[in-house]
């Protein structure tokens, strides 16, 4: 099958193409450290945990952190995100989680709410920390915050919300997974509790890889899944320290290497400079879309995160998806996993077209999206 020559919008779902940087580094892992890291003493194991090591050393850089020892690997964003709102809850209390949240976070919390384990309601972290302060209660152990919408380019001031809850006592757990890569992101600004990444979006790397950072090492966390864990072998449970506590089983090396070599890329080039990237094709898109007749945009806040949504008032987004694929265009049209954010937008019911851009997008090609776009309105 040969490689797709087509013009790809859909970065929020994963982005494309990886770089030959972070293809190299997968093949170098499958090829020259194959072993299985932390399992071994020999030469293969060994590279393996070194890659490991420097995977780790990379992401701290990256978001800030003071000690390597605070990136957690997970097979994604969900389970890191899964992982985080299970040590926070697990004495129970309310949770605040803000109103444009994806199903990773929201399934998570509503099946605690389901069974009676936490008091669950929703804020508009869009309003920022005054909207946030107001809703936080006595019994409140955790907020939910979105950076940076999958549907829209609305993005929150995680700092300020970060803030509010480190003053009030509560636990900050910020989902980054359409930010990371895209907007800087310091766990020194953003006093989060725990900050939930992917690797195979805004950082470049491929399927398999999440992150939750720590940015404050503790000892006295529960234990989320166990298993093998390469050190403390002889003891009945994982062991009290990060990141052993957080990672039983074999880890996902090829993701693990993907990741860093993403994340060596962005401490090189910067992530300000996409930011800025991304942004101005936002507006290439935005004033496109706006000057077509029929078409209704959503969200307002436009700051770089690269997603915009829109409907047409007489072709359904299923059928413009579809069209523009037969036009070599890959978009994604429905709810994306995210119902909340669209009832708070007002989509229809059958949701929105998406169009997400990445790092590797250029002014020409959203001009040839506008372009087929405009021949299938017509």
């Amino acid at each position: 099958m040969k490689p797709y020559k087509g013009i790809y919008l859909d970065n929020a779902a994963t982005s494309y193409p990886k770089s030959r940087v972070v293809l190299a580094a997968v093949r170098r892992c499958l090829t020259e450290e194959g072993g299985n890291p932390g399992r071994s003493g020999h030469p293969l194991s060994l590279r393996a945990a070194m890659r490991v090591y420097s995977a780790r050393e990379a992401i701290a850089e990256l978001f800030s952190l003071s000690d390597e020892r605070g990136v957690v690997f997970t097979k994604n964003a969900t389970e890191a995100l899964n992982l985080a709102i299970y040590i926070y809850t697990r004495a129970g209390g309310h949770v605040l989680c803000d109103d444009m949240a994806h199903n990773a976070m929201v399934r998570p919390l509503y099946a605690l709410a389901d069974t009676g384990s936490i008091r669950l309601s929703f804020f508009a972290a869009r309003e920022g920390a005054g909207a946030l302060e107001k809703e936080i209660a006595d019994d409140t152990v955790l907020v939910c915050c979105t950076h940076a919408s999958n549907i829209c380019s609305c993005v929150c001031d995680a700092a300020a919300l970060a803030r509010v809850c480190r003053r009030r006592g509560v636990a900050f757990l910020l989902d980054a997974s359409q930010s990371a890569g895209h907007l800087p992101i310091s766990a020194e600004d953003i006093p989060a509790d725990v900050i939930c990444l992917p690797a195979h979006k805004g950082l470049g790397g491929i399927m398999g890889a999440g992150a939750a950072l720590f940015p404050r090492l503790r000892e006295d966390f529960p234990t989320f899944l166990s298993g093998g864990s390469g050190s403390l072998s002889a003891a009945h449970s994982m062991p009290p320290s990060l990141p052993e506590h957080f990672e039983a089983g074999t880890l996902p090396l090829p993701a693990i290497a993907a990741l860093e070599a993403g994340a060596r890329e962005r401490l090189k080039r910067g992530t300000e400079p996409v930011r800025k990237h991304l942004l101005s094709l936002e507006v290439v898109l935005r004033e496109g879309l706006g000057a077509m007749r029929g078409i209704r945009l959503y969200g307002e806040a436009w700051q770089g995160n690269g997603i915009l949504s829109f409907t047409h008032e007489a072709l359904s987004s299923e059928k413009i998806a579809e069209r523009l694929a037969a036009a070599g265009v890959s978009v994604r049209s429905g709810l994306h996993c995210a119902p909340l954010a669209h009832r708070v937008l007002g989509t229809p019911a059958g949701g929105a077209v998406r169009v997400s851009l990445g790092e590797k997008n250029t002014k020409r090609d959203c001009e040839r999206f506008l372009d087929a776009l405009h021949g299938i309105l017509r």
